[in-house]
């Protein structure tokens, strides 16, 4: 039993030194904090690891009762097999925690278990070649290193052994201890004593995400997002009554107040002028061909147009775009990922922080499409995509939105798919021009490019920035600019729509950027071709949820059942923009705004600026509905 006790203190040891390591790792985050705050995150996140050490050890504490009444060899056979195991899963979870938190800016969770199950090429892909090499090493080495220390409590040979008679009565009073143990076990298991269990807010003490992050243990994370994945939708994320979400969303949904002022104010000082310019129309036709451009990681911490502070030379035609066409200038993604971003885009479905609905085919046949909606108004439907269409349900999902044609790499010559996701972008932007100036259909066509060179691990012919990302984004930002002047000189141009809005942000850019952040989810969104009116930056706060109410709007093409897209330009409804991260939610309106972490809630992060409340109620109310639709669709 002393040993067991052992193990287990041994175990909550070495999850603190997993912390000390991670801390470390990701020193370009956390050296910004003093001594005393990593003290705080092995202090704070000890629950945690007691928990874990717990649900290690639970399974060998319930055998030693078997082993005091039945002794035998089997007993140390079987504590070295589990200590193998579990110590084996350890590692891989803690090392590919360390490498992913770089990349997603949060601990592992059941969303990276899931896309890896879902294509595991994919994702191995995206990693450094460093990274990959390095990875076996250094997993089966401290595996290898970890099960002789822990191995040493049972080794593998006996070299004789002391005999010892067990009375009955010793044996009871070794069965009480062990029981007693077991229970204390239990409650590390539990949390405490208190009526809330182990989660994963318990272990968060500060304002400063970063640190509650760090403070988590990643096993935690991993099997309590597992435990909780397939849990009913309906009770999930129940913030209120549903009579108070109802009226709560609904007042999200009216003008205020002060955007009724701003209103009023503007149309007094800038006349008649300012009032018929603001609702003049973005195009000269209703029927333009219209090409959407779905630009991975564009982030807007790159793009003076959307964060002035950001380096001008990163996307000079972006920022040309927004001087010369129609530029959003307070627009923001509403997840963390392509498929989550894609869903918001093209059936303008808001992400979650804690499912992906694209990955659900039952229910992306129950969505609201732009592209079928474009469709069933006499468009032909095309998506191409440089890269494997059937990640993550890609192709379900376009399917189920009614594209006609469907292009992944397997459609193009394996000598164009160079790059690890597939083809690059400057040769995709050249089929992209056959496709617009070539086209062969008297219909009007809605043709989507979702691009990809610009996604980890960043591998373009283009070397102009020493930052991996950064170069990647300006040379994506080049293709662009080449595909416009070469589609401009053609006559498809002057009815020609082209519309740019990144898929999401990049979570690493720029260094220190935090997960939850508000300028973690701005991205830039324009309008550009010879159909549009002209040039015009609209300041209107919106997200990628409200592309299509607002394009379909100018169509004259009807969109009230979109039930989460807004038209951006109608003022007679309240315009804000939701975000969702892992286990989390922002929403942003002109005047306010709120993120919070689910799993502290109640408390607003960082960046949080509401104080009448407002942003938080409907924040919640916002989160609360899409929960309802998510569970009836």
């Amino acid at each position: 039993m002393f040993k067991k006790i052992a193990l287990y203190f041994l175990f909550v040891l070495l999850f603190l030194l997993g912390k000390f390591i991670f801390l470390s790792f990701h020193a370009d985050i956390f050296d910004a904090y003093a001594a005393a705050d990593w003290f705080a995150v092995l202090w704070y996140g000890l629950p945690h690891d007691l928990t874990c050490a717990g649900y290690i050890m639970a399974l060998p504490f319930v055998l030693h009762l078997a082993f005091i009444w039945y002794k035998g060899d089997w007993h140390r056979l079987f504590m070295i097999f589990w200590l193998r195991l579990t110590l084996l899963l350890v590692v891989i979870i803690h090392l590919s925690d360390l490498f992913l938190y770089g990349f997603w800016g949060f601990r592992i969770d059941q969303t990276a278990l899931t896309y890896f199950m879902d294509s595991p090429w994919e994702c191995i892909s995206q990693a450094p070649v460093w990274m990959l090499a390095l990875s076996p090493f250094l997993i089966f080495g401290l595996w290898w290193l970890l099960q002789r220390l822990f191995c040493l409590f049972y080794p593998e040979r006996r070299k004789g052994t002391r005999v010892m008679l067990d009375t009955t009565r010793r044996r009871k009073w070794q069965s009480a201890a062990a029981l007693l143990l077991c229970g204390l076990v239990f409650l590390a298991i539990r949390g405490g004593v208190t009526q809330s269990t182990m989660n994963v807010g318990r272990v968060y003490f500060s304002s400063e995400m970063p640190l509650n992050q760090a403070a988590t243990n990643p096993m935690f994370s991993l099997f309590h997002s597992m435990a909780h994945k397939h849990k009913d939708f309906a009770q999930q994320y129940r913030f209120m009554s549903a009579d108070e979400a109802a009226a709560a969303y609904a007042e999200l949904n009216t003008p205020s107040a002060s955007c009724a002022i701003a209103l009023a104010d503007s149309v007094l000082s800038d006349s008649v002028m300012a009032d018929s310019l603001r609702h003049a129309p973005l195009l000269r036709t209703t029927r333009p061909d219209i090409v959407l451009l779905i630009l991975e990681s564009f982030s807007g911490t790159a793009c003076p147009a959307v964060c002035p502070d950001a380096d001008s030379t990163i996307m000079p035609t972006v920022n040309r775009i927004y001087r010369e066409g129609i530029g959003f200038g307070n627009f923001f993604a509403n997840s963390f990922r392509t498929d989550r971003g894609c869903a918001a885009i093209l059936a303008s479905y808001p992400g979650q922080p804690n499912n992906s609905v694209m990955k659900d085919q039952q229910r992306c046949n129950n969505l609201q499409y732009l592209s079928r909606r474009l469709r069933e108004n006499g468009y032909a439907t095309n998506f191409l995509y440089g890269g494997d269409v059937d990640f993550t349900n890609m192709r379900g999902f376009l399917t189920a939105g009614g594209f006609e044609r469907i292009k992944g790499d397997a459609d193009y010559p394996a000598s164009e798919r160079k790059a690890e996701w597939g083809v690059p972008d400057h040769i995709m932007f050249n089929h992209l021009y056959d496709e617009v100036a070539r086209r062969d259909t008297m219909r009007p066509t809605f043709t989507v490019m979702l691009s990809l060179s610009s996604h980890e691990p960043f591998d373009v012919e283009y070397h102009h920035f020493d930052d991996d990302f950064v170069n990647s984004i300006a040379y994506a930002d080049s293709c662009i600019g080449g595909f416009i002047e070469r589609i401009r000189q053609t006559p498809a141009w002057d009815n020609l729509l082209i519309i740019g809005v990144a898929d999401h942000a990049f979570a690493s850019y720029p260094a220190g950027l935090q997960n939850h952040e508000l300028r973690r989810y701005r991205i830039p969104f324009f309008w550009t071709g010879g159909a549009i009116s002209g040039p015009r930056i609209i300041d209107t706060y919106g997200s990628q949820t409200d592309i299509a109410a607002t394009l379909l709007a100018q169509m004259g093409i009807r969109h009230d059942d979109f039930n989460f897209s807004k038209d951006m330009l109608d003022d007679s409804i309240g315009h804000y923009a939701f975000y969702a991260f892992s286990d989390g939610f922002g929403l942003v309106t002109d005047s306010c705004r709120y993120i919070q972490d689910n799993a502290k809630s109640g408390q607003g992060l960082s960046g949080t600026d509401d104080p009448d409340g407002f942003a938080e109620r409907c924040g919640k109310a916002y989160l609360q509905t899409l929960y309802d639709d998510l569970s009836r669709r």
